[in-house]
C-alpha cells in the first residue's frame, strides 16, 4: 500500500512537513482530493491530471494512461474512493497513491498545451520524488515484488475470511486492529511502532518497505488464520480475534527462531543486537 515522501522543497532551506502532491497541488494552485485508509492516502486521479495537464479530457487521457500495462506494475493498487463532484452529489472515482502520482506524471507528455507540467515534473524530480520512490521500486529483486504481490493475495483472503467468520459487519477499524493483531503476535510490535523504528511517515505502507522475509511470514500467518476463520462462523468479533492472536502468536514463535538464528529483526531488516525485539 502507499508511500508518502516528506521532502525538503527545491531551493528551500526548511523541511515542509506535508506530503508532496499536496504542496504540488498549491504551488500551481490545483485541488486534489484525497482520502485516508488504513493502507495509506490515495489521491483523486482525475484532480492530478486536470492540475497537469489543465485539460478537460481527463478520462481520455486517463484512458491512455491505463493501456500502457507497464506502467502500474510496480506501484501500489488503484481502487475507487468516494468523491464529491463540483454539483456536490459524492461517486466513486479513482484514486492512487502517491507513487502513482509520479509514474502518471512521468508518462504525461509536455507540450506546449501543458504549460505547467514541464515545471512539475522538474520540481518532483528535484524534490526526489522520481529517483526515491519509482527508482528504486524499480530495482526490487523480481523475488521481492512476487512476494509482495503474494502478499496481497493472502492479505484479501485474510480480509475476507474475517468478514465472512463474524456475524456482525466489520468496519476498517476491525481490519487494522486485526492487522495489529498479526504484527503484535508475530513482531511484538504494531505497525505504528515498525514506522517509527524504519522512519517511515505515518500514512507509508509498511510493507512496501520491509524484507522479504518478513513478508513471508506475515503471509504465512494471515493465510493460516484465514484457513482456520473458513471452518468456522458466526463468530463474535472477540472470538475471531482470539483465533488471529493464537495464529499470530504460534507463527511468531517460528519466525523469533529464525531471527535469533539469522540475527536480524525481520520485520525491519536491522541487526538484531540494535533492534528492539
Amino acid at each position: 500500500m502507499s508511500t508518502s515522501i516528506l521532502s525538503t522543497l527545491p531551493n528551500a532551506g526548511s523541511q515542509d512537513q506535508r506530503q508532496l502532491p499536496l504542496i504540488v497541488a498549491e504551488k500551481w494552485g490545483f485541488p486534489l482530493a484525497f482520502v485516508e485508509t488504513e493502507d495509506g492516502v490515495f489521491y483523486a486521479i482525475q484532480d492530478w491530471i486536470k492540475g497537469l495537464t489543465a485539460s478537460d479530457d481527463v478520462r481520455k487521457i486517463w484512458n491512455d494512461i491505463q493501456r500502457k500495462t507497464t506502467l502500474f506494475q510496480m506501484s501500489d493498487s488503484i481502487r475507487p474512493l468516494p468523491y464529491i463532484a463540483s454539483d456536490g452529489k459524492t461517486y466513486q472515482r479513482d484514486h492512487t497513491t502517491d507513487k502513482g502520482l509520479y509514474l502518471i506524471a512521468q508518462n504525461l507528455r509536455s507540450t506546449k498545451a501543458r504549460p505547467a507540467l514541464a515545471a512539475i515534473k522538474k520540481y518532483l524530480a528535484e524534490s526526489g520524488a522520481f529517483v526515491d520512490e519509482v527508482r528504486r521500486d524499480m530495482a526490487k529483486s523480481a523475488a521481492w515484488l512476487q512476494t509482495r504481490e503474494e502478499g496481497k493475495i493472502k492479505r484479501n483472503r485474510f480480509t475476507a475470511a474475517l468478514s465472512a467468520a463474524v456475524a456482525e459487519a466489520l468496519t476498517r477499524k476491525h481490519y487494522a486492529t486485526a492487522t495489529d493483531d498479526i504484527y503484535k503476535g508475530l513482531w511484538g510490535r504494531t505497525a505504528a511502532y515498525l514506522k517509527k523504528e524504519m522512519d517511515l511517515p505515518k500514512y507509508a505502507n509498511l510493507r512496501d518497505h520491509q524484507p522479504m522475509l518478513a513478508l513471508h511470514y506475515q503471509g504465512i500467518a494471515e493465510e493460516t488464520a484465514a484457513y482456520k476463520l473458513g471452518n468456522r462462523e458466526e463468530l463474535t468479533w472477540d472470538e475471531a480475534r482470539m483465533i488471529v492472536k493464537t495464529v499470530a502468536a504460534l507463527i511468531g514463535e517460528q519466525a523469533k527462531i529464525t531471527s535469533e538464528f539469522l540475527q536480524l529483526d525481520l520485520p525491519t531488516g536491522k541487526p538484531l543486537l540494535s533492534a528492539s525485539f
